[in-house]
Parts: C-alpha cells; structure tokens; sequence
C-alpha cells in the first residue's frame, strides 16, 4: 500500500510540476471551472436517473468533452503505447472511452445510492507548469465528504485524484502488470470485461 501512495505523488509530481496559486488573468482557471462544474452537474443528472442507459447516454458526451482518454491511454500503457499500431491505439481509446462512461454511470448510481441531497464544491483551481488543478469536494448528508482533485491539461482532465487516491496510477499499474504477463489482447478483454461487470451490476 506504501508503494501505491508513493506512486501516486511520483506521478503527480512528474506530470503536473510545482504548483501556484493562479492569477486572475489566467483565462485558462475559468475554463477548468467551467469544464468540472459542467461535469458535476451531469453526474447529479446522472444520480437522479434509475435507468443506467439513461445515464450512460447521458453521460458519454461530457465525459468526451471533458476528459483527454487518448493522454489517459498514452500513459496508462507507458512504453507500450509508442509499439502499438495506429489501429491498435484507436481501438485502445475507443474502449477506454466505454469503460469511463461505463464506471461513472456505474458508480454515481449504485455506490451513492442515487440521488439524495449530494452536491458537488469547488474549493480551489490552481495553475500549474503544464495545466491547472482543480480541488472539489463531493458532499453527502450521511457519509464523509470525498475529496475529488481534477488534473487538467490543454483544458481537458487527464487524471483524477479520489481522497488522495489516483485513478491513473492505479490504472497504470494494473495495466502494465497485465501487459506484462499476459499482453495487450489480454488488457483488452479486461477492460471489456470491467465494462460488462459495470453494465451487469446495474
């Protein structure tokens, strides 16, 4: 567990550089404002909908907007993705795209128990090096808020951070594990059947 969380600042680190308390003629913090309150707004949407179609429907056209799936794939894969084809990488993408809207439409339905009084904050957007952070807070009447940290690049989120948790250092272990000891094809039929197991548990 140790050298999960010590992963999880590597990267960070490595990717977004020092953070600083961004100015108010950085036009780029309104833009990541917008983009996350955008985001959050359709996952209330979504926690308000029985139907998981509904949701995924819903749900697929702002998280493509949102979210930078071709730099989440890129480094979920490291070296591998410089060996894979055009086609490869395509397909790659498209089914990493399915299991973000799958997982989402997934979890803000069934883990939070659908909507009943959630709401999304925004406590801070800070510009770094390469991009802008920006710090929220999910929060229910019942439980511990979660504390969300979007890592945004050229715009768009490349990587999220849940209660001190990153998904794409997680992503990126557990998928380079499975390239290394099974192979791409291998990671492919996982990932398709995370999505299976998202859509089932509905």
């Amino acid at each position: 567990m140790r050298s999960v969380i010590v992963a999880v600042w590597l990267l960070a680190l490595s990717v977004c550089g020092h953070a600083q308390t961004s100015g108010p003629s950085d036009e780029g913090v309104s833009e990541a404002r917008h983009s996350i309150n955008a985001f959050h707004a359709a996952l209330i949407q979504a926690m308000r909908s029985p139907d998981y179609a509904a949701r995924e429907t819903a749900l697929q056209p702002v998280i493509e907007a949102s979210f930078d799936i071709t730099r989440i794939a890129g480094i979920s894969v490291g070296r591998t993705w410089r060996d894979l084809t055009d086609a490869q990488q395509a397909e790659f993408v498209s089914l990493l795209s399915e299991l973000v809207v799958a997982t989402y439409a997934d979890r803000f339905a069934e883990g939070f128990d659908g909507y009943s009084g959630q709401q999304f904050v925004t406590d801070e957007v800070r510009s770094v090096r390469t991009g802008h952070v920006v710090r929220t807070r999910l929060i229910r009447e019942t439980e511990a808020d979660v504390m969300l940290d979007y890592f945004l690049r050229a715009g768009r989120v490349f990587n999220v951070v849940a209660d001190g948790v990153s998904d794409l250092s997680l992503r990126r272990a557990d998928y380079s594990s499975i390239i290394k000891s099974e192979g791409f094809s291998a990671l492919l039929t996982h990932i398709q059947q995370k999505i299976d197991e998202a859509r089932e548990e509905d």
